[in-house]
């Protein structure tokens, strides 16, 4: 009996051991960033009901909307851009479900970016889609994500934290004394290792973009075609509408404007009609702005900072309140009726 016993203690000994090692190794290997600041922004309201609006996407959506505008036209009282460089629409769905848990969401508002609707080996991989999962909280939501996503997949991969490792050793030292700091603890963003917002953050998840290098490198555009949309990725924006029309929430999809030269020459006019389509069979607003006419909002190659669609921040502020106001007043008329007007508005200049 005592011999059995001590198995199960040195077995549960042995466990607190490699828990202990992983949660010093994590410690060390990785860096504070972003996602860990917003996930914990987002699960820790500032009022009573907490954020009333969200914004969901990727990096597009990070610099391109700053939610202030949409308390400027009253559309929101306290709304949150939760959109995160790479941001899968599954990880749309699950952080949609984390906010939701503490805050009362009224309003979604989804970026719809072609990039993350087609087939993707590496986001479908081991690798794929974990980034933000790594950082929610043990719940209820995590627990879904964990048997819907993950239990079929490797759990030395993710069920640990190592996919977010620096493996730069010269980089310890410093990830060690950023989580010593009292500005760690205290979640503030000066404590988040940012490396891709090129701008100062403004807050409520918006980052400014500023001008830092007007050359871009050649033209590409990823490429785009129905054929090739993944099942899954529209398997999660279903459960999208599905969750905001149990949940009473309205939403929005939103496509932001682009390079003009990418509109021409990449597969945006094809993928967004597809957008449109998909958006009117579930009886969802869409907003395509790619269609937005020059008179209402100027728009030149120069104004972001790649071929793919990164507005600089003069951009952003500009969009941002157009944004607000065709959520208020739909405003039909900024629009283009379809491509072959706006390609040929964009060739006249």
């Amino acid at each position: 009996m005592k011999s059995r016993i001590l198995k199960y203690v040195r077995t549960v000994v042995f466990l607190i051991v490699i828990v202990a090692l992983i949660n010093c190794i994590d410690f060390m290997m990785m860096p504070s960033g972003y996602i860990r600041y917003i996930i914990h922004v987002v699960d820790n309201p500032n009022t009573i009901e907490g954020y009333d609006c969200l914004v969901l996407g990727a990096s597009h959506g990070r610099t391109s909307i700053n939610p202030q505008y949409l308390i400027d036209s009253g559309y929101a009282e306290n709304p949150l851009n939760l959109c995160i460089p790479g941001e899968s629409v599954v990880n749309s769905y699950y952080l949609l479900k984390e906010a939701s848990r503490n805050n009362d969401i009224k309003k979604v508002i989804l970026e719809m970016d072609y990039q993350y609707w087609i087939n993707d080996d590496a986001r479908d991989s081991e690798f794929g889609d974990l980034f933000e999962y790594v950082q929610l909280p043990m719940s209820k939501v995590k627990l879904e994500y964990i048997t819907n996503e993950l239990l079929k997949k490797d759990f030395r991969t993710v069920y640990f934290k190592k996919i977010a490792y620096t493996y730069d050793f010269s980089k310890i030292k410093d990830n060690i004394s950023v989580k010593l700091s009292k500005a760690y603890w205290d979640y503030d963003i000066k404590a988040a290792e940012i490396h891709d917002a090129d701008g100062p953050y403004k807050g409520r998840g918006f980052f400014y973009r500023e001008v830092v290098n007007t050359e871009k490198n050649d033209f590409w555009v990823c490429e785009w075609s129905r054929d090739n949309v993944s099942d899954k990725v529209i398997k999660y924006y279903d459960k999208i509408v599905d969750f905001c029309i149990e949940n009473n929430i309205e939403l929005v999809c939103v496509t932001e404007p682009i390079t003009p030269t990418a509109v021409i020459r990449g597969p945006s006019s094809e993928a967004n009609n597809y957008f449109k389509e998909l958006c009117e069979e579930r009886k969802v607003k869409y907003l395509d702005f790619t269609l937005i006419k020059e008179d209402v909002l100027s728009i030149t190659d120069e104004d972001f900072c790649d071929w793919e669609g990164h507005m600089y921040g003069s951009l952003a502020e500009k969009f941002s309140k157009i944004l607000s106001e065709v959520l208020i007043n739909n405003h039909k008329e900024f629009f283009h009726n379809n491509y072959d007007e706006k390609k040929m508005e964009i060739c006249k200049k």
